[in-house]
């Protein structure tokens, strides 16, 4: 196994050696361990030595970030997805992940992935063995390889990209060189310092738009909303194409007025036709939450339905006939999709029947 120890990005030297982290929000103070910066040192980590999300630790004084070069999943995914459903529809993103995550969401689907930073925040000496089930991956590999698959950008997902960030940049900016569009599937609680970052390479971000309940966010993901609709409102700022997405968990996040003030938010503060994605909940794959309530039909087209009355033109749910690209002037179909298979109608974004601009980047 690699020594993957990279000095991180965005941290600031406090007294006696310790580091305060601007990676995210959580602003992690990080007290010193002795020793060097490679594997041996693990056994000796404890937790005030390990940011929040379980992959950055201070060493004499020194930030290092532990998941450069390794990647948890590598696959070709349509880029439905993720999901885009107006960016690029019908193509390619090769998709890849490291480990850990800045959020404590108990509903993960991707928990064995993302929360091993639980973990590793209790017991750094568990890296070790965590470690070893990981590939070692180069950037350019990872963008040779979307290159030779024909893919038309790579998506940063899985995980939290965020905090891989001295990873992702580097990917990021050979696939620039590329001509490769940069795709980050994220829960938005990165800093003004990352965001100042990332932004100049990303082309399109899909934002995990949790709830619209500030005590939810603290209780669930352990984070803040404030710093999350913060971030939204500057992507759709920019020239970042920008879809948002809200699991519909029963009896947390399918409250009415809640799903209401998150359509009336994506309708005001971003656009009326910012794409809005409602995904059904599993709990039988989820971190902490197998004995909870599934997500029925009914509550997702009520969500749905919110939505579409608040004013948004493009609402989707996990529900056939719910996933079409529907011109909101004449109702025509114009992107039907059948798991994540697509047939395309549309006339270079614009509605083949009224000409309507459907809002798609290519």
């Amino acid at each position: 196994m690699k020594n993957i120890f990279k000095e991180a990005i965005l941290y600031e030297k406090l007294n006696a050696g310790a580091v305060r982290c601007d990676l995210c929000e959580h602003k992690c103070v990080i007290l010193p361990a002795k020793g060097s910066p490679n594997l041996s040192i693990f056994p000796y980590l404890k937790k005030e030595n390990m940011g929040f999300c379980g992959t950055r630790t201070n060493i004499n004084g020194i930030l290092y970030s532990l998941t450069y070069g390794k990647v948890t999943s590598l696959a070709v995914d349509p880029v439905e997805k993720k999901p885009l459903y107006h960016f690029f529809p019908g193509e390619n993103l090769l998709s890849f992940g490291s480990f850990g995550c800045n959020f404590r969401c108990p509903n993960c689907h991707n928990w064995q992935i993302s929360q091993t930073s639980s973990l590793v925040h209790t017991k750094p000496e568990s890296l070790n063995s965590i470690l070893e089930n990981f590939s070692d991956i180069s950037p350019a590999e990872i963008v040779n390889q979307a290159v030779e698959n024909n893919c038309i950008g790579i998506a940063y997902t899985y995980n939290e990209p965020t905090i891989s960030i001295e990873f992702v940049m580097d990917v990021m900016k050979l696939a620039k060189k590329a001509k490769i569009k940069n795709v980050w599937i994220t829960n938005g609680f990165f800093s003004d310092s990352a965001r100042e970052e990332i932004f100049p390479y990303i082309d399109a971000m899909n934002v995990d738009l949790k709830s619209f309940d500030q005590r939810f966010y603290q209780s669930h993901p352990k984070g803040k909303l404030s710093r999350v609709l913060a971030n939204l409102i500057k992507i759709k700022e920019s020239d970042i194409h920008l879809e948002v997405t809200t699991l519909i968990i029963p009896k947390f996040s399918n409250n009415e007025n809640m799903l209401r003030g998150i359509a009336s938010f994506i309708k005001n503060k971003l656009s009326r036709t910012t794409p809005w994605h409602l995904l059904d909940f599993s709990p039988e794959i989820s971190w902490q939450m197998q004995s909870w309530q599934k997500t029925s039909e009914e509550e997702i087209k009520k969500a749905y339905e919110i939505g579409k009355k608040e004013g948004l033109k493009f609402v989707y749910a996990s529900i056939t006939n719910l996933a079409n690209t529907i011109c909101p002037h004449c109702k025509a179909i114009n992107i039907e999709r059948r798991n994540y298979q697509i047939d395309r109608f549309d006339e270079n974004g614009g509605c083949f029947k009224c000409g309507q601009n459907l809002h798609i980047r290519e």
